[in-house]
């Protein structure tokens, strides 16, 4: 289950549907910039002895329809982020030992690869501006390390450099001048952190205890939602015992949100819903409700 931690990593397709036969995992969602679509990452096949597993990237219309698989033949493929005006989706895929960067139409279409390394290129997220993606890389070491490049793949710019620590999962703030990230010393206590979108001024926000996990910013960039783990359930999975928590930008106010027991989530583009996954190994759910955590419906069987 690490490996689904830090790299963001069922289903059975008869034409757009996935079937109720087998146990869906959702591993994390992104919201299309028009608010009326999510992509998401979905494992299938997951087997506990062995760790095997297959994950495809789907989109789904906020009100449960159009379910479409976008992500193609790879047989695994991880984390997704829109396009600044919607018309294309980026998303990580599997081949062999590497994984690497794509981009393809919201239709499944005209698929274009971005990076072509060596090692784990993952998580990715899209610039307000849609001219950056920020991502997080294995290219240079054992470690991820934060990257950020031009939309088309080129310039590309290592943002975090230590050796000793993963830094994982970047998210843009609205107005692109900030990238919020959380830290994995492998001593199941992630912290978040925030730096500018050059890489400078790194800066801690949570306090060192928990297990603070995918941060992202609402779209006025005053308020972080993450998920966190209390210390107290450390002996259990991020999965079984993260619930949601929101703090402002800069650290303060550090609070639950609604007890929503999920490791994952999403402000709307608008700032006045969350997007977020619920419930445990084999199969979990997709949610919607208001910001506050209040009117919670259920978008996915």
């Amino acid at each position: 289950m690490k490996r689904f931690l830090c790299i963001f990593i069922t289903v059975l397709i008869t034409g757009l549907s996935i079937s109720a036969q087998n146990a869906i995992f959702y591993q994390s969602l992104a919201w299309s910039p028009d608010g009326k679509t999510l992509s998401f990452t979905a494992m299938n096949d997951y087997d506990e002895k062995t760790d095997n597993y297959r994950t495809d990237i789907f989109t789904i219309k906020t009100d449960s329809t159009n379910l479409q698989k976008i992500s193609g033949a790879a047989i695994h493929a991880f984390s997704s982020a829109w396009s600044n005006d919607g018309k294309r989706i980026v998303f990580s895929a599997e081949t062999d030992k590497d994984s690497n960067i794509y981009t393809v139409k919201k239709d499944g279409s005209d698929l274009r690869q971005l990076t072509r390394n060596a090692g784990l290129n993952t998580a990715v997220s899209v610039s307000p501006d849609g001219k950056r993606i920020a991502f997080m890389s294995t290219r240079d070491g054992e470690k991820y390390q934060i990257y950020v490049m031009n939309e088309d793949g080129s310039n590309v710019k290592k943002l975090t450099s230590d050796s000793a620590v993963s830094f994982c999962n970047p998210m843009w703030s609205k107005d692109g001048k900030r990238i919020v990230y959380y830290s994995d010393k492998g001593d199941r206590k992630d912290q978040i952190w925030i730096m500018n979108a050059d890489g400078s001024i790194q800066t801690r926000l949570t306090d060192g205890s928990g297990h603070n996990i995918f941060p992202s910013f609402s779209p006025d960039g005053k308020r972080i939602i993450l998920s966190r783990r209390d210390e107290k359930d450390a002996d259990k999975s991020y999965v079984d015992a993260s619930y949601l928590f929101t703090m402002n930008a800069d650290g303060s106010k550090l609070a639950p949100l609604s007890q929503i027991n999920s490791f994952f989530a999403r402000f709307s583009p608008d700032g006045k819903k969350i997007a977020f996954i619920m419930g445990n190994l084999p199969a979990n759910a997709i949610y919607i409700a208001k910001s506050d955590g209040s009117n919670m419906t259920k978008l996915t069987k």
